[in-house]
């Protein structure tokens, strides 16, 4: 506690008084923000996709250039530009993101959450085309009855343009190439869930168990493990243990995973992504909702299925973009894949405190400028509080949690003042 006599001058000079004195502060610079993003890709390879993974794909290299930029646009001639290029690093980290994308497909019968080509990462060569590659050759289905404009003048080597033609498919696929064409039944939730089961070294035991539900009529239906012990690591590259997982699911239906049955809730699956112990973040481009949680566009996805994805979004801090554009026809992913770069670029929203704050006491700094408080505004669909742009202080887990145009980029320096519950702060701000 501070003397009377401090005191006593704090309070006839204030502005030459420190503010802060009886607070501890939580400081959160350059290692708190973490620009390593693992993103798996979960595409529904159904025959209804054809025309929106073309779409991703002549979008896709576009979107890597965007991500790459601030580092293609250097140059590195000496110790000048080295100097130039760390300063950058330290000031502008949401430039550089360390990516990873892997890509997986909804049809868990078949692929059971294997990665459908190999993972590819920031600093490979021929990023764009790799992906691309895996996404059209591993994890599209080109039906019987499936039609591609032609290009005949598409030399092999060239590289993907505006349209995805038959030449430039029999070029990276095969002539032969029929496509991966998946289950009837979308089952995006378990992909996810079986992709980190092979992804980690100790994977939690539900991994490898039946899967025991009871179907409408109250009957048992057992589904036999799609994964064994021996499938532990099978997906190594697909996480790293201090990255970001980003899960961007690609369908033009909801879920239908077999671990619960029409519930829009998907509470099962929360709790077996809970005991891998990682942050995830879930972006859909998919069917978009209406007001009653109703599919807008109508088709053969089912209103509950989509709510399921939806509610991993809103409860992740997440994006929902919707497939099919204002007449229900497939919109150009150059949007959707615009608004995953962003999302990259700000994937710290919440920072733990060192002690239980007294109530009233925060006060939070993003560079230097104070930010305010923000308030309840409203509940979404699912019942859980919006709010305003600010923070809020969240009990559960006795962290400040950021909203809106209030979270803070990568290369924001946040602090965080307060005054501890537990007593007076062995740490001073000063």
């Amino acid at each position: 506690m501070i003397g009377r006599p401090t005191a006593l001058i704090c309070a006839l000079v204030l502005s030459s008084c420190n503010r802060y004195e009886l607070f501890r502060v939580s400081g959160y610079e350059q290692q708190s923000f973490n620009n390593k993003a693992d993103v798996l890709f979960i595409i529904d390879n159904s025959d209804s996709m054809l025309e929106e993974s073309a779409s991703l794909a002549t979008n896709f290299a576009s979107f890597i250039a965007d991500i790459d930029s601030v580092e293609q646009a250097r140059s590195y001639d000496g110790l000048a530009d080295a100097v130039t290029n760390y300063v950058d690093y330290v000031q502008n980290r949401s430039g550089f993101v360390d990516y990873r994308f892997s890509i997986t497909t909804t049809d868990v019968g078949t692929d059971a959450g294997k990665l459908v080509g190999p993972t590819v990462k920031r600093g490979d060569a021929n990023v764009p085309e790799r992906f691309i590659e895996n996404l059209v050759c591993e994890a599209t289905c080109f039906s019987a009855g499936a039609v591609l404009p032609t290009d005949p003048g598409y030399q092999c080597g060239d590289p993907l343009g505006d349209t995805l033609s038959e030449e430039y498919v029999q070029c990276i696929c095969g002539a032969s190439y029929l496509g991966n064409c998946g289950a009837p039944v979308e089952e995006g939730l378990e992909a996810v869930f079986l992709a980190m089961c092979r992804a980690v070294p100790n994977p939690p035991v539900e991994c490898f168990a039946d899967v025991e539900i009871e179907d409408a009529d109250g009957d048992l239906q057992v589904y036999p493990a799609l994964v064994d012990p021996t499938d532990t690591l099978s997906n190594p590259d697909m996480l790293r243990d201090d990255a970001n997982l980003i899960v961007v699911v690609v369908s033009d239906e909801g879920d239908g995973s077999r671990r619960q049955l029409r519930e829009e809730i998907p509470d099962r699956y929360v709790d077996l992504f809970a005991k891998f112990r990682r942050r995830m973040t879930w972006v859909l481009i998919g069917p978009d909702l209406e007001p009653d949680n109703t599919v807008r566009c109508p088709g053969t996805a089912t209103d509950w299925g989509v709510v399921r994805y939806n509610y991993m979004v809103y409860t992740s801090d997440g994006r929902a973009i919707d497939i099919f554009d204002g007449n229900c026809d497939t919109r150009d992913f150059d949007e959707a894949l615009g608004q995953l770069g962003e999302l990259l670029t700000n994937l710290v929203t919440s920072f733990p405190l060192q002690s239980v704050p007294v109530p009233g006491t925060v006060i939070v700094l993003v560079d230097g400028k104070r930010v305010p408080e923000a308030e309840v505004s409203g509940t979404d669909q699912f019942g859980i509080e919006t709010w305003t742009d600010g923070w809020s202080y969240r009990a559960a887990d006795n962290s400040v949690v950021f909203h809106g145009a209030a979270i803070p980029t990568y290369d924001a320096n946040v602090e965080v003042y307060y005054q501890p519950i537990d007593g007076m702060p062995r740490e001073l701000p000063f």
